[in-house]
Order: C-alpha cells, then structure tokens, then sequence
C-alpha cells in the first residue's frame, strides 16, 4: 500500500513538472532592455539546401515539417539539416543621443541600432518595440505610423498587425524591412514585381502560433515561435490577397536572463512562388534556414564592431536546369549590379540592380526560359567587381 502510495506521489510530481516545463513562458520590454548599450554578436549557421534537385527538394520538405509544426508543447529538431560555413556579425544597440545621425527627427526613441543605417526605435512595457524610421547619410525615412517589431507582454496566442490599414507605399516599407533585417528579400520582391503592385496595398501580421522545445547542434532552448506574414492585396492580375513572404522565427527562453550569456534562436523564411501553368499555382516554399548563437558585449568606449568583408558566393548549385542562387555580403550600403550575358555580349537577364544594405543577401537567378549553354555573369558591388561562369542544362 505504501509502496503504491509513493509511487502514485511520483508520478503526480513528475506530471505536474512536465506539465510546468511545457507552460508558454512571457517576454516583455524588461528582457530585450539589456540590449541597449551593447553589441549584439551573433554566429550565424545558415542551412545548406545543397548543390542538386533532389538535395534541394529534400531540404525544402524538412523546413516545410518543421514550419507545420505550431500550437503547444511542440519540438523544433534542427540538428538533422546540413550547414554552410558559419557568419560572425555583431550589431550595435546605441543609446539615444541627440547627436547620432538624424536623432532629431527622432525624439520618442531610446535606441538605435546601426545596420549600416541607423535605425531608431524604443522598447515600451506592456507596448512593444516600436522603430519610427532610419537615418543614411543625409537622408531619412520616416515611417508612416511606428513600426512594432514585437508586442508585449509577448507570450502563446499574441498577435498585432501593422500599419491600422493597408498602405499603398510599398517602396518605403520593403526599404525599412530591408535596412532592419539587412535581409534584401523584401526589396529584392518589390522590384521583382514592380509593374504588378502598382495598385497594391500591403499589411504585415505577426501571431505567436507555438512554444515548445527548439533543437539545434548548439542545444536545447524552451522557445515561443512567431510567425510574420507580409500580404499584399490588389495585385494585377490576382482577385485574392497574396502572402508574398512568411517567416518563423524562434525566440528563446534565453532572453529572460538578467544578463543572458548565450543566446539561440533560429528563423525560417518562405517566399512566394507562381508557376508558369495557367491557372497559376501559388505557394510558400522555404528559401532560407538558420540557427545563431549570439552574445552581447557592452560597445561603450569601444571602437563599433569591424564590419564582415565584401563576400560572393556562388551561383549554386551550377550547373542549372531553372534556378541558381548566388550569396552575396555586404560591409555597409552598396550599390549593386548582377547582369548575365550570353556568349555573343547579349545581356539576357538582370536579376538586381539596386542599393542594398549591410549584411548577407541572397538574388536569385531564374533561367528555366533559358537555352541551354554557358552565360557569364557580372556581379558589381561598389568598387567590387566579379565574373562567374553559369551552365544551363536541359
């Protein structure tokens, strides 16, 4: 009897932690305070979607499990994925000052956050992290309502939307998205479809739509999951709203240490795909995976954190049937070129031709139209000058 007893009393225990382990934990303004004043540092483990199609279909399905995955008491295993080469980079959260680049158009903030541009912003208890804009140069960009990156107190089930109603001025916003993430996706898609979106209004929608265990090779992190949409309605030639970007992205429990000492979190992205076929067929298909590491390091008296050097990589995989990817990384704001030719000089495509910031950035390269051969490609970067090889096959 007693023996049952005891035993009854440690399950009941055992239960009652487990059931504790897997309760959505808060975070709130007080958690990301520790940011300000200090370098942000962060390694970044990129997912390698490898070199052929099948590789590339095989990841894909992987992410695309994972992204499924949403609700309670999930588990978010990374560790089965291949990696590139990791990036090191650090990012600056500098109190505000009125002497900062631009500060005075700026006077609700309390941060920026130098990503080749400074970015302004504050963090509001029981509010969210709001950015107004961003200071380059001698220019700023003002947005048209405050920008909330997160919403707190952030826990299962938050969800926000911005701006109050749908905007016309998409350009503005897919350079702030792209100077705040230093992530060229959303500018990259804007001018992609500048022709189609010129009646078009967009709203962006964050939902946290899990929580659960995250793993990678750097450990476990009790985490909550957001999920960002970026919509666009009124595009030509479509009667529904598109959701022409999603991302999902991890944060950890880390966060709620006073002074945390690691920090893991990961993030997958998904774009808009349109097939050629009439009627279109339209999805989300994964096109970029990380998991990072970061720490944090006061910046006061410190020189700012040297910049990665001017990197390229690819095109990947080469040689092609359809789409080739190169990688491109950036040390501050550049003007960018990729222009590809065919052996007799003619340029046959021009997949970007624009400013990007600081950062990494991937540009896709579309050649299923393409006749089978070899093409050159042209990458300018600034002062920075590449030529690459591509192959199409058939």
């Amino acid at each position: 009897m007693r023996r049952s007893f005891l035993l009854s009393a440690m399950l009941a225990v055992a239960t009652a932690l487990a059931s504790q382990a897997q309760q959505p934990f808060t975070l709130n303004a007080d958690n990301y305070q520790v940011l300000i004043g200090k370098a942000y540092s962060s390694t970044s483990y990129n997912v390698d979607f490898g070199d052929t199609q099948d590789e590339q279909a095989q990841t894909r399905q992987a992410l695309q499990a994972l992204i499924d995955k949403s609700g309670p008491s999930q588990t978010w295993d990374f560790t089965g994925l291949n990696f590139q080469t990791p990036v090191t980079s650090s990012v600056p959260y500098l109190p505000y000052e009125r002497t900062l680049p631009g500060a005075d158009v700026f006077t609700d903030a309390d941060h920026a956050v130098l990503l080749g541009a400074y970015i302004y912003g504050s963090l509001l208890q029981d509010d969210g992290n709001y950015y107004y804009g961003l200071a380059a140069g001698d220019s700023t960009l003002v947005l048209p309502e405050p920008f909330p990156w997160l919403k707190f107190p952030l826990t299962y089930e938050t969800s926000w939307q911005w701006p109050s109603s749908p905007s016309s001025n998409l350009e503005v916003i897919a350079q702030f998205l792209t100077a705040l993430t230093g992530d060229s996706t959303a500018i990259a898609t804007y001018e992609q479809y500048r022709d189609l979106l010129q009646n078009a209004t967009l709203q962006i929608f964050w939902t946290v739509d899990g929580y659960g265990t995250l793993i990678t090779p750097a450990g476990s992190r009790q985490t909550l999951r957001v999920k960002r949409t970026v919509r666009v309605s009124g595009v030509t030639g479509f009667n529904q709203p598109l959701d022409i970007f999603i991302s999902y992205m991890w944060l950890s429990a880390d966060w709620l240490q006073a002074n945390p000492a690691e920090i893991v979190q990961a993030e997958i992205a998904t774009t808009l795909s349109v097939s050629q076929s009439f009627p279109p067929v339209i999805a989300q298909v994964p096109s970029g995976a990380y998991y990072s590491v970061s720490t944090l390091r006061p910046v006061a008296g410190e020189p700012l954190p040297n910049a990665p050097t001017m990197v390229l990589r690819g095109p990947y995989p080469n040689p092609i049937r359809t789409r080739a990817t190169l990688t491109l990384t950036l040390p501050s704001p550049q003007p960018v070129s990729v222009r590809i030719y065919n052996l007799l000089g003619q340029e046959v495509a021009r997949p970007f031709d624009g400013l990007l910031p600081s950062g990494t950035h991937p540009v896709s390269i579309d050649a299923h139209t393409w006749p089978a051969g070899l093409y050159l490609l042209r990458i300018e970067a600034g002062p920075q000058q590449w030529t690459r090889r591509l192959v199409v096959v058939r």
